[in-house]
């Protein structure tokens, strides 16, 4: 009978799980979203970076940092919050989907501004002065799963003023055991320290930890000086 209960349980988590995934693909088909269409990445930017300065600034910054994880929230906009609460239905939560990260505040803001330095800003084809560089930790078992950014931090912070705006990805911690990142079809994966990834607005991705160490990024978000 126990297992009857447990079996009639897990079926109908199953059912949901299935009907929410149906929920997402029919958004993704409504929008155009096909795997089978390749997204071209552009070329990796290499740059030069101090790991151990990065991470001693984050873990010193423990009683300061934020901590969420991928949830509905009011102000996200109508897609964003569609996307999260099909996500939230399909299990993700605190238990799998927590961030760690510093960046938002204009203290932290300036000093990991700082530390990039102005020769990487060079290389990225950012504008230093308008740029919000945020550091995310997600420790083994967590990640960021299926989504778009829309930018909503950078926008409130610096406005938008007809340039184009787009966000880097930035290896901070050495690639490990169950370090990833799938850009479109474009799965990202033995980087060094410093490899950077352009991921425009409106690309969807996922960044994923299933390793035996926790996982540091920067994402650099700024005007493109064109």
């Amino acid at each position: 009978m126990n297992i009857d209960i447990y079996d009639n349980k897990n079926n109908k988590q199953n059912e949901s799980i299935f009907e929410y995934a149906g929920y997402y693909q029919d958004y993704l088909d409504s929008i155009g979203i096909n795997l089978d269409e390749h997204y071209t990445l552009g070329d990796k930017i290499s740059l030069d970076i101090d790991h151990t300065q990065f991470v001693n600034y984050f873990r010193n910054k423990a009683k300061e940092y934020q901590v969420k994880n991928y949830i509905p929230r009011p102000f996200y906009p109508d897609s964003d919050m569609r996307q999260a609460v099909c996500l939230m239905h399909l299990g993700y939560c605190k238990e799998n989907a927590t961030e760690r990260n510093i960046g938002l505040n204009p203290i932290d803001n300036q000093t990991l501004k700082n530390m990039v330095g102005i020769d990487n800003f060079n290389l990225l084809g950012l504008d230093p002065k308008t740029c919000l560089v945020r550091m995310l930790e997600y420790n083994p078992g967590n990640g960021i799963p299926l989504h778009t950014d829309s930018f909503n931090a950078f926008k409130s912070k610096y406005g938008e003023d007809g340039r184009r705006i787009t966000r880097y990805f930035v290896a901070v911690s050495p690639w490990d055991w169950g370090h990833m990142l799938q850009v479109h079809d474009n799965i990202v994966a033995n980087w060094k320290v410093g490899d950077a990834y352009e991921i425009p607005e409106g690309i969807y991705h996922l960044s994923n930890n299933f390793g035996i160490a926790p996982k540091y990024t920067l994402t650099v978000t700024g005007f493109v000086d064109e």
